[in-house]
């Protein structure tokens, strides 16, 4: 087996073993590599190929080399640098590594896995990187609900105090019939998607087009002004609003692009009486739709607009080919300390409870990952860096019962 490093001509490789392997690992997309460059970050594509399988050079000083197609490869991960303070940083691979599991077995896959991170561990010492997080795509009924690798692959295993990913979700099959999907559904969501299609109700859909920028640019305000409502109502730190703009951008498919297995981004907006009072991000790559930020405002609540868009979204997947559709986030009973996050940040109880009941109205079977884990490259640093988080987060508590 042999490490490589992809190059931009190899990114259809890329996407295609992702989805292929693991569609629901979408945060491993080539274009998400992209998103995290234009927010300032720095990235790297690693894989895992067998010898036989590269061309030229089959050398052990020829360490770096490109797989002919998607079939050669073992596994893959894409790894974001974050920096720290005193010029230090964390590895983060969202939902990865990604691997072959027809193709690699269960004790060549923990060779596989450590190859893959000793290689990381090697560049985390030139970035002066401390530990790397994952949180990778296996599921609590897989693996005995233990990460994919054992102590000793590249550093110290520790499960990490921090989701950044939702460690629970809910999926929806999009290949059942349209009657199917409503029948499934609670019957109070039913009621309020036939209730909102009565009213002047208007759902809209776009994209990033060069030919169209001033007019999604316009879309895209009206959709900020309700992300800072939401948050201001349901008590919950939002991205930056050059974080949502750059993803819209990074992630809109260039036009002529035939390409079904690009990560690709669209705005949903509801309209009602002239005004925008629901707002959703979806992304769709490969067989897979999520539904990843959404925002919505208190006037017209009793339209029932985000039960309207929603189901616009879910009919509009189907429409694209796509199997699955991802409400990326809900709370379970299963893990104790598990779905407490929205978008990737800690929400109250009670706001996290409303939107589980809200998403759990549209029926689907609840996805449990084993959470995120950090392998730690420097025991002494991570201490350290555990130490100044757990005090910033005290003084947090103690700032809000003060005011």
């Amino acid at each position: 087996m042999r490490i490589i490093q992809f190059e931009e001509n190899q990114k259809e490789i890329w996407n295609e073993f992702i989805t292929e392997n693991c569609s629901e690992s979408f945060l491993q997309a080539w274009e998400w590599g992209n998103f995290n460059c234009a927010l300032g970050r720095k990235v790297w594509r690693i894989g895992v190929i067998d010898n036989n399988s590269l061309d030229g050079d089959k050398s052990e000083n020829t360490k770096y080399q490109i797989p002919n197609t998607k079939y050669d490869l073992l596994s893959v991960a894409l790894i974001v640098k974050y920096d720290l303070p005193l010029g230090r940083s964390y590895f983060y691979c969202p939902r990865g590594p990604v691997v072959n599991e027809l193709k690699v077995y269960k004790v060549i896959k923990l060779k596989v896995l450590e190859l893959l991170f000793n290689e990381i561990k090697k560049i985390a010492k030139k970035e002066k990187a401390i530990f790397l997080r994952i949180d990778p795509p296996v599921g609590m009924n897989q693996e005995s609900g233990t990460p994919p690798f054992k102590k000793g692959a590249g550093g110290i295993l520790k499960k990490s105090l921090s989701e950044i990913q939702p460690r629970d979700t809910l999926i929806l099959d999009l290949t059942k019939s349209e009657e199917e999907l409503l029948k499934d559904m609670k019957q109070k969501t039913r009621y309020n998607i036939r209730l909102a299609g009565k009213k002047e109700l208007r759902i809209t859909n776009y994209e990033l087009r060069t030919d169209d920028k001033e007019n999604f640019k316009e879309k895209f305000e009206n959709f900020w002004e309700l992300v800072k409502e939401t948050s201001a109502r349901d008590k919950f730190k939002s991205h930056n609003k050059d974080y949502y703009w750059k993803m819209l951008e990074s992630l809109s498919k260039p036009e002529g692009d035939i390409r079904e297995c690009c990560l690709q981004t669209r705005l949903y907006l509801a309209e009602y009486n002239n005004k925008i009072i629901a707002a959703n991000i979806v992304l769709f790559f490969g067989d897979i739709a999520v539904y990843l930020h959404g925002a919505s405002s208190d006037e017209y609540r009793n339209v029932m607009a985000p039960y309207l868009l929603q189901w616009k979204q879910i009919i509009d997947a189907k429409k694209m080919g796509c199997k699955k559709y991802d409400f990326w986030g809900v709370s379970s009973g299963t893990n104790s300390d598990t779905g407490r996050l929205r978008r990737g940040r800690p929400v109250s109880s009670v706001s996290w409870g409303g939107i589980t009941k809200f998403k759990k109205g549209f029926g689907g079977f609840e996805k449990n990952y084993i959470g995120t884990y950090d392998l730690i490259f420097d025991n002494v640093e991570y201490q350290i860096y555990e130490f100044v988080k757990s005090v910033k987060s005290i003084k947090l508590k103690v700032h809000k019962v003060l005011k």
